[in-house]
């Protein structure tokens, strides 16, 4: 996902976790970067009601058949999605592993929220869009804690991508989950099974909004980056 740097804003995000507290050098307030999101398309609660789509919606596949590319779904309508980490099946360390995906909100927070920020005025302007999906992880090939949860990106009213705002337990209203892990030692692992929430922040210029929530299965690694059938057709949520 290719990202652009607010000059002088220190990135301290961590994927996919929510809680915890920010502390910069020198300073009690929490700061921030923003970064255009690569393809996505968020949908919104507590905001105008996104643009309703035709497409039938897909139901979430029990013998977890991957939800097809360029599906529309209502927030609240789940995917079938996976990640993995490696490129070769063959190498005993790759693991993949396969989720329902389900955006569950799209709340526009206020320019008051940048306040705790020290350096809040570089985001005069702009309204935070707290987006939120749950993940329930339904197969794991090999036990691992170390494989991610799948992300999704937002696109504002004229289909442009929108900025994501990376932030550590910075917003009460953003707060994300962990799956349950189980075992010990080398037999660690995250439990099948179990849930996930997780929260991301973008942001939308005033008189603008998100309207479509976007999976690109961008946390899927690919022999080649083109063999991503996501890429131009992505599962996409509206409200």
């Amino acid at each position: 996902m290719a990202t652009l740097g607010i000059t002088g804003i220190l990135a301290v995000g961590l994927t996919g976790c929510g809680g915890g507290s920010l502390s910069p050098a020198g300073s009690n307030s929490p700061e921030a970067s923003a970064s255009a999101a690569s393809s996505a398309t968020p949908s919104a609660s507590a905001t105008p009601s996104a643009a309703a789509t035709s497409a039938p919606a897909a139901a979430a596949a029990v013998d977890g058949t991957l939800t097809a590319p360029g599906t529309k779904l209502k927030s609240g309508e789940p995917a079938v999605t996976h990640t993995n980490t490696g490129k070769d099946k063959a190498d005993p360390k790759y693991t993949e592993a396969v989720f329902t995906s389900t955006l569950t909100g799209v709340v526009a927070g206020t320019p008051d929220d940048f306040a705790k920020f020290k350096d809040a005025a570089k985001f005069a302007g702009q309204t935070p869009y707290f987006v939120s999906v749950s993940h329930r992880m339904d197969s794991l090939s090999k036990a691992s804690l170390g494989i991610s949860e799948p992300r999704v990106t937002a696109q504002l009213k004229d289909g442009s991508d929108a900025q994501s705002l990376i932030v550590f337990g910075a917003f009460d209203q953003c707060k994300s989950t962990r799956f349950e892990t189980t075992g010990t030692g080398d037999s660690l692992t995250l439990v099948v099974g179990s849930t996930m929430e997780s929260c991301q922040v973008f942001l939308a210029p005033a008189g603008d909004e998100i309207k479509t929530v976007e999976y690109t299965d961008s946390k899927y690694v690919y022999a080649k980056y083109g063999d991503n059938p996501y890429l131009k057709n992505p599962i996409s949520w509206t409200k």
